[in-house]
């Protein structure tokens, strides 16, 4: 789980190292519709994506958009991997900078929460809205949905264990991760749908009290 875990620091990094000069007209224009397919995503939910929808949007011809994904499935798939890829630069790779440990923990949440608010997700996390679509189906996208949130579940429990190490805790990592999750989705609820405006400092305070843990005794 751990090699798994560095394995995103080390493709974030070679991802912010590309230069976007170097990309050709087609890849730009592909990155641009996929900004905007991630703000409807947000809206709409993954599920929801068409490519007659999304050429509407873009201002572009659906054989337009066609060209660039060719099926709704297609388009799903590189939703999902672009949303997870910008999900690694803004909440993954910044947690990371945290010392491992506590302070690790609460980053995490901290800048989990703050994507969930972004402007450019309106209606929330996509892969987090896409799972309550997909859990009960079958095929490709409910696989690789289910590979990108599994990837970032198996983080969180890599940096309980590295908090209890170093942090003198005694955090179980599965049932931590499952409250981080839990944690993270009641806020989200409560911010996007229910409008409460102080759904995030709970759940901030909530995760805060939840991490800090039992210490360990002293020997």
């Amino acid at each position: 789980m751990q090699e798994s875990f560095h394995t995103v620091r080390t493709t974030i990094m070679l991802n912010a190292d590309s230069n976007p000069k170097g990309m050709t007209k087609a890849n730009r224009t592909r990155a641009q519709i996929l900004d905007v397919a991630q703000r409807d995503a947000s809206i709409l939910g993954i599920d929801a994506l068409t490519i007659g929808g999304l050429a509407k949007s873009c201002g572009l011809s659906k054989s337009g958009l066609n060209a660039h994904f060719g099926s709704k499935e297609a388009l799903q798939l590189a939703v999902i991997d672009a949303a997870a890829m910008r999900f690694r630069i803004e909440v993954a790779e910044p947690a990371l900078i945290a010392p491992p440990g506590r302070a690790r923990l609460l980053a995490i949440m901290e800048y989990w929460i703050d994507w969930s608010q972004h402007p450019s997700r309106p209606g929330g996390c996509q892969l987090i809205s896409a799972a309550f679509d997909f859990d009960g189906l079958q095929g490709v996208v409910r696989d690789s949905l289910n590979a990108w949130i599994t990837q970032w579940r198996n983080g969180i429990k890599v940096c309980v264990s590295e908090a209890n190490a170093v942090g003198n805790l005694k955090l179980e990592p599965e049932h931590t991760a499952t409250l981080a999750f839990g944690t993270y989705m009641a806020q989200h609820i409560e911010w996007h749908l229910m409008k409460d405006e102080t759904a995030p400092h709970r759940a901030m305070e909530s995760w805060r009290e939840a991490v800090g843990g039992h210490q360990r005794p002293t020997p």
